[in-house]
């Protein structure tokens, strides 16, 4: 009797045991999958920086170009990353130390279907590149706020990759404080997909084709990191 009472609380002790070795798995395995998803931000390196990162609602980011048929549009909302500043904005315009995006492939939808969608997603080469990534170089201040702009503006230059190709474009920043440690920073660049590596879509056997020049358009939202 007293040999069964043991094996019996032998076999409860190894089942929570199990129990407990699963729970672990699946809490690493959780993390590791942020960590994989979550954009990494650069290092923070020299003097204190205030550092923003995407809101709750992140803004908007969209491809437009035209084709044989019509224009089109891809848009999604799903924007990632972070921006480091030298200190808040104020009448002496704060140095930009650091902007980093990432937009999934996959949040981008066309107002024509599933159909277009895929086809985007193939010029993108979105199976080998989940993502559109920029990373900033450099920010030089081109104007302060004015009595008739409220915004700042900045000239940049980053490394932008699409469909797994990175070239080096330059952007002006649109910057607009807002309250409560909120921020926009809008941008739009004309773009050829063959830049990039991108073979312009086709449709139709061929019988529809798209332009190579696109206009990428970015209204990204952000707000002050809680620490």
């Amino acid at each position: 009797m007293t040999r069964l009472l043991r094996q019996i609380l032998f076999a409860r002790s190894a089942s929570r045991a199990i129990g407990a070795l699963i729970l672990v798995v699946i809490l690493i395995s959780d993390r590791v999958t942020l960590a994989k998803t979550d954009p990494a931000a650069p290092p923070t390196t020299g003097p204190a920086t205030l550092e923003y990162l995407s809101g709750a609602d992140s803004g908007s980011a969209s491809v437009s170009g035209t084709s044989t048929l019509h224009a089109w549009t891809v848009s999604g909302t799903a924007i990632w990353g972070g921006m480091r500043i030298s200190g808040p904005w104020t009448s002496a315009p704060p140095t930009i130390r650091a902007i980093w995006v990432t937009i999934p492939v996959n949040s981008l939808k066309s107002t024509e279907g599933s159909g277009m969608d895929d086809t985007m997603y193939d010029a993108l080469k979105m199976k080998a590149n989940a993502s559109i990534t920029y990373v900033l170089t450099r920010a030089d201040l081109k104007s302060a706020p004015s009595k008739d702009d409220s915004k700042y503006h900045y000239d940049a230059v980053g490394q932008l990759t699409i469909a797994g190709s990175a070239r080096t474009v330059n952007l002006t920043l649109d910057i607009e404080p807002g309250e409560k440690g909120a921020l926009t920073i809008t941008t739009q660049i004309p773009l050829k997909m063959t830049d990039f590596g991108m073979t312009p879509p086709t449709a139709m056997l061929g019988t529809i084709r798209s332009g190579d020049q696109v206009t990428v358009k970015v209204a990204w939202k952000l707000a002050t990191k809680v620490q």
